[in-house]
């Protein structure tokens, strides 16, 4: 389980997406999901320097046997890239509602100064882009039913199963290509993890288009009597496109 954990340090720098806007023709599945791919900023890209700055509000819950929250932890960090290179400043943090933020800065400056820090890929990549659009088989799935302006596009693995080959659900705005909302589970699940649900919510950015505005993730796993289940909520605001200006509609 503590493998599937990471998963936490994972939200702490994940990606905004861009959606541009323009129109879209009736299109069919493969195609949408290639345009998707082609209008879309992955966590690669965000990485090497397309995005400068960018706050990330984490919630972290984990609750017990009923469903109860536990045990909770709260940070706002602040990322920088620059050259490539990651910096990530803890703004304040909180356990169990109690200040945390000097041991969680020390723990982080450690990490970072053993190269720990950075950002992994698996489990967190959209299906659309361009490295692993081939992995996936796209389907159309009609209109939503609670949202009828909105195409459903169903994706799952086209051959082997990997933790960056996923199964779910884009909801798309057909009119304009832009990604709404995103759910999916990994088709390959981290160690020790019996199970991992994922959901991205995206908004507009006035200089970049859509971003991912709030992840969620539900996992649950463990060995035996020793069992997690953890309820991730990330926000990512306050972004700072390269040679842009800041997004300050993000901001709470």
């Amino acid at each position: 389980m503590l493998r599937a954990l990471t998963l936490v340090s994972l939200l702490l720098s994940f990606l905004p997406v861009q959606a541009q806007e323009g129109s879209t023709p009736t299109m069919d599945a493969d195609t949408l999901a290639r345009r998707l791919g082609e209008t879309t900023w992955g966590m690669e890209e965000l990485l090497a320097g397309k995005v400068e700055e960018m706050t990330i509000t984490l919630r972290v819950e984990e609750l017990d046997g009923d469903g109860n929250v536990k045990h909770t932890q709260e940070r706002v960090d602040r990322l920088r890239v620059k050259d490539g290179q990651q910096h990530r400043e803890i703004l304040q943090a909180r356990k169990d509602g109690q200040d945390a933020t000097e041991a969680m800065r020390k723990d982080l400056e450690e990490r970072q100064r053993k190269g720990q820090g950075r950002a992994e890929f698996n489990s967190v990549n959209l299906p659309f882009a361009a490295s692993y659009l081939g992995q996936h088989r796209f389907s159309l799935a009609g209109r939503d039913p609670k949202e009828p302006n909105r195409l459903r596009l169903r994706f799952e693995p086209r051959a082997d199963k990997a933790p960056s080959v996923h199964k779910g659900e884009a909801l798309v705005d057909p009119s304009t290509g832009q990604l709404i909302r995103l759910s999916y589970s990994p088709t390959q699940l981290p160690h020790m993890a019996d199970r991992v649900d994922v959901r991205m919510d995206f908004r507009p950015h006035p200089a970049v288009g859509q971003v991912l505005d709030t992840l969620h993730v539900d996992a649950e796993g463990g060995l035996l009597f020793y069992r997690k289940h953890l309820r991730i909520t990330a926000r990512y605001s306050d972004l700072v496109p390269a040679g842009g200006s800041k997004d300050v509609a993000s901001t709470p």
